[in-house]
C-alpha cells in the first residue's frame, strides 16, 4: 500500500491535490494500492468529486480531521492509520509539513522510524527534510544546490524529469497556425485574486487583439464567476472553460499563453507554447524569475507589486509577440526537448521500488 498526504481548499487551491492524483495514477498503474490521505472534508469533497468524475479505480481517501495548516497535530493519527493500512511508502505534499513534523512522525511510527519510505514534494524548502525522498520538480531545482544539503540517504528528484505531469501531456501534440489567433489564459486551479477577469477585460479595449480568441480557464475554486460570464456573453471571442479534464488537448490548441507561474507553467513547457508569465504567490516567485532569466518565457512581475501595472504589461507584451511571428517561432524551438511529460511515471516506480 502507498500513501498519499496532501489537501486542497479554498487558501492553497488545488495543485497539490493534482498533481498527486496524477502520481496516484501511475502507481496503480504499476499494480499497487494507493490511500489518499486529507485534513478535512473539504479536501475530501475535491478528491472524491475527481475520482468521480474520472471512474478511478484502485485507492481510496480517508479523512484525518485534522488542521491542515496545523499538521503536527495529526501525527498520531496518521501514525496509526500507516500501521493500519501496512503503508510501506508516503508522499507527503504541502507547505505545511516542516523538519520537525518529519522527525516527529518517524519517532511516532517506530522507535528509530524506519520500515516506511517518507517521501516529500516541495519546491520552497530550505531546509534539510528527514526524509527518504525529496522532490522538486521544478525547473530551477538543479540551481539550488540540493547536493549540498542532502547525504546519500536521500535520494533527490530534481529538475523537470520528475514533473508529474497527466499522461495526456505525453501523447499530445500541438497544432500550429500560420497566424496566432487563439490565447489560453490561466491563474491556476483557483483564481482567488480574479486576475482573469482583469486581463480579459484589459485585452478586450486592445483593437490590436480584435482578431484574437480567448480561452480562460475557470478552476472549480476561481472567485468572481458571474462577471466572467458577463463577459463572455458580451464578447464573442472570449470562451470560458470549466472542467477542463483535457488540458493538454486545449493547450494544443492555443497559439499563445498568459499564465500564473506555477504548476501549469511546465505543462506549458511541455506542449511547447510561447508564454507571458506572472506571479501571484512567494512559491511562484522563483519559477518566474528562472524563465524569464533563460529567455523561455516573458515574466510580466508580481501581480501583488501592482496590480494594474502588471495587467497592462501583460496586454502589451501580448500584443508585441502575435505580432512577431519569428519570436514565436524562436520562443516554441526553445521549449524543444524541456519535459516529457513522464515525470509522474517516474516519481511512481521510485515510491513502489
Amino acid at each position: 500500500m502507498i500513501g498519499i498526504r496532501a489537501d486542497a481548499n479554498k487558501t492553497i487551491a488545488t495543485g497539490h491535490v493534482m498533481r498527486c492524483l496524477t502520481i496516484a495514477r501511475e502507481i496503480i498503474d504499476l499494480g499497487e494500492q494507493v490511500v489518499f490521505i486529507v485534513a478535512d472534508e473539504e479536501s475530501e469533497s475535491f478528491v472524491n468529486d475527481i475520482l468521480k468524475d474520472d471512474k478511478l479505480q484502485g485507492f481510496e481517501c480517508v479523512v484525518l480531521n485534522s488542521p491542515w495548516d496545523s499538521p503536527t497535530e495529526e501525527i498520531d493519527k496518521l501514525a496509526s492509520l500507516i500501521k493500519e493500512k501496512s503503508i510501506r511508502s508516503i508522499l507527503f505534499d504541502s507547505y505545511s509539513f516542516d523538519a520537525d513534523y518529519f522527525l516527529k512522525l518517524k519517532e511516532a511510527i517506530s522507535e528509530d522510524g524506519n520500515g516506511i519510505t517518507l517521501a516529500c514534494m516541495n519546491d520552497i524548502a530550505k531546509e534539510k527534510y528527514p526524509v527518504d525522498i525529496f522532490i522538486n520538480y521544478n525547473a530551477y531545482a538543479v540551481t539550488l544546490g540540493y547536493e549540498e544539503i542532502y547525504d546519500d540517504e536521500t535520494r533527490l528528484l530534481l529538475g523537470l524529469n520528475y514533473a508529474p505531469l497527466r499522461e495526456q501531456f505525453a501523447k499530445v501534440y500541438r497544432s500550429e497556425h500560420d497566424m496566432p489567433q487563439n490565447v489560453l489564459v490561466a491563474a491556476g486551479g483557483g483564481d482567488v485574486t480574479g486576475i482573469l477577469l482583469d486581463i480579459l477585460e484589459e485585452a478586450e479595449k486592445e483593437p490590436e487583439l480584435a482578431r484574437m480568441d480567448f480561452h480562460a480557464v475557470v478552476g472549480s475554486m476561481t472567485d468572481g464567476q458571474d462577471d466572467l460570464m458577463r463577459l463572455a456573453w458580451c464578447c464573442e471571442n472570449i470562451f470560458l472553460h470549466r472542467n477542463v479534464t483535457d488540458m493538454a488537448k486545449l493547450m494544443s490548441q492555443c497559439d499563445v499563453a498568459i499564465s500564473a507561474a506555477g504548476t501549469m507553467l511546465t505543462e506549458l513547457c511541455c506542449m511547447k507554447v510561447p508564454t507571458i508569465e506572472y506571479a501571484i504567490a512567494d512559491n511562484q516567485l522563483m519559477n518566474l524569475e528562472y524563465y524569464k532569466e533563460q529567455g523561455l518565457m516573458i515574466g510580466a512581475g508580481d501581480l501583488r507589486s501592482d496590480r494594474s501595472v502588471v495587467v497592462k504589461r501583460i496586454v502589451r507584451e501580448l500584443i508585441e509577440l502575435v505580432s512577431d511571428r519569428k519570436r514565436l517561432a524562436a520562443m516554441r524551438k526553445s521549449l524543444e526537448g524541456i519535459c516529457d511529460g513522464r515525470g509522474a511515471k517516474r516519481i511512481a516506480q521510485e515510491l513502489c521500488c
